[in-house]
C-alpha cells in the first residue's frame, strides 16, 4: 500500500476543501438570485469582507440594497456600506445590480 507524504496528502484537502467551497458559493448564489433574502445578505457580506475573491463594496452594496425591503438587517447594512462609498459608486453599484440581478 502506497502512502501519501504529508504534502500530497495537504494538497489533496485543500483542493477537496476548495471544491466544497466552490459548490457552495455557487449554491449561494444561486439562492440569492432566487431572491432568498438571507442569501442575498450573506452573498453581501462576502463581497464587503473579500471572502472568495477581493472586497467589492459596490457590489455589497447592490446585494444589500436587494435585500433590504425583505430584511432590517440588510437595510442598515446597506446605509452603513452607502456611507462608505461616493455618490458615482452607489450610481455603479445600481447600475450593477440592474444589469446583472434584475428587479428584486
Amino acid at each position: 500500500m502506497k502512502r501519501w507524504t504529508p504534502g500530497v496528502a495537504a494538497l489533496m484537502l485543500s483542493l477537496l476543501c476548495g471544491q466544497v467551497v466552490h459548490a457552495g458559493l455557487r449554491s449561494l448564489r444561486r439562492a440569492a438570485h432566487s431572491g432568498i433574502p438571507n442569501a442575498e445578505l450573506k452573498l453581501g457580506e462576502l463581497y464587503q469582507y473579500g471572502v472568495g475573491r477581493p472586497d467589492h463594496l459596490i457590489h455589497a452594496l447592490a446585494w444589500y440594497e436587494r435585500a433590504a425591503p425583505k430584511s432590517a438587517r440588510a437595510a442598515e447594512l446597506a446605509r452603513q456600506t452607502a456611507a462608505l462609498l461616493t455618490p458615482r459608486e452607489r450610481q455603479r453599484a445600481a447600475a450593477w445590480a440592474k444589469g446583472r440581478l434584475g428587479p428584486p
